[in-house]
């Protein structure tokens, strides 16, 4: 018999287990997660529950779920965090039942959808949401650099950590760049100095503006190690990875190449989060990428990465960069109406963890 319940703190562990036994994707590449704890992703947000489904007395899987306001105020959405169920319970209809509970919530709490990040390898989570009424609202960008050597900086413009009496010029830039995105919450200055503080592995240290020949804000960007809650690694790598290790394997003799993690190795990672540019200075934020890539290095990471809307002009700056990119699909079922456009999409820093 399947029972839901809340989650407690005695579940964490086996939750953790359960996690490393259940990588996203599908036999031919999968992303695993290594966590410490469980609840520490939960506790950025202001509304989380998780709810654990119990097989035969023994902890069988979970989901997790926040409650988040529109912008407009007007209303509330759900953002389904997780759903894992151990494989030795699968095909029992665990997961679903698990999705249907947590819809139950939201819905008690008058929430008119529900949307989640599916990895794109990951068919079998598409299909199972598909199957109970969720739709494919967007495929989120997903671009990766490899930071295995120093870039050229520009002497055009002048790029230093955040002041916080100047704090609303980054904000100010943000809230432009981010206008009419579905999901954006405009900033306040006081409301953006706390996410800085907040959220764990980030910090105004770690929040860089660039200014050109005017002192006018250009681009603003921050580094966000989100290893302070949990690891990626490849629990199965990619054939195409896998052929790309071997040949730079060989050019490493001769020059520097970038860095490829082992299959099962932690990835070590910085994301490129709350990034604005005045889009008439491209060359500005192309300047704060060269700068964050040297800082990544400095910090001996092996990689910067950022997750984005597809129509974000950050993308066509990453690009010369020459980064890989993977993509992450939104999927979202209404409770009451229609689903919004989902076009363009603000992408949540605190979504980004598996």
């Amino acid at each position: 018999m399947i029972s839901i319940r809340p989650f407690n703190d005695r579940d964490n562990q086996r939750m953790l287990e359960i996690e490393r036994l259940c990588p996203q994707g599908d036999e031919k590449c999968a992303m695993g997660v290594d966590k410490k704890d469980m609840i520490a992703r939960y506790e950025m947000y202001d509304n989380w529950d998780v709810l654990v489904a119990e097989k035969d007395g023994k902890v069988a899987g979970w989901i997790g779920l926040t409650i988040k306001i529109t912008p407009e105020q007007k209303g509330k959405y759900a953002y389904i965090t997780e759903v894992m169920v151990d494989p030795a319970f699968q095909r029992a209809g665990i997961a679903t039942k698990l999705i249907k509970e947590a819809e139950k919530k939201a819905q008690e709490m008058d929430v008119d959808y529900a949307y989640c990040y599916i990895y794109e390898p990951n068919k079998a989570s598409q299909f199972l949401f598909e199957k109970i009424g969720y739709s494919r609202m967007r495929g989120i960008k997903f671009p990766v650099i490899s930071t295995y050597k120093k870039l050229d900086e520009s002497s055009e413009y002048s790029i230093k950590s955040i002041d916080r009496e100047k704090i609303g010029d980054a904000t100010g830039l943000i809230n432009e760049y981010n206008s009419g995105s579905v999901h954006f919450m405009p900033f306040t200055d006081q409301t953006f100095e706390s996410r800085l503080r907040f959220i764990p592995g980030y910090g105004p240290e770690n929040f860089w503006v660039v200014r050109n020949k005017e002192n006018k804000i250009a681009a603003c960007a921050g580094l966000w190690d989100s290893s302070e809650l949990a690891h990626l690694y490849y629990a199965r790598e990619p054939t195409a990875m896998k052929v790309m290790k071997s040949i730079f394997g060989a050019l490493s003799h001769i020059t520097k190449v970038p860095e490829f993690p082992a299959e099962g190795e932690h990835f070590k990672v910085l994301y490129i989060v709350d990034c604005a540019f005045d889009k008439r200075q491209p060359n500005a934020m192309l300047a704060l990428l060269r700068h964050l890539n040297n800082i990544s290095i400095d910090r001996r990471q092996d990689f910067l990465m950022a997750m984005t809307d597809p129509e974000d002009s950050l993308l066509e700056v990453m690009k010369k960069l020459k980064p890989q990119t993977e993509t992450w699909n939104v999927f979202a079922r209404s409770f009451e109406g229609d689903l919004p456009n989902f076009s363009p999409f603000y992408v949540d820093i605190r979504d980004i963890i598996p």
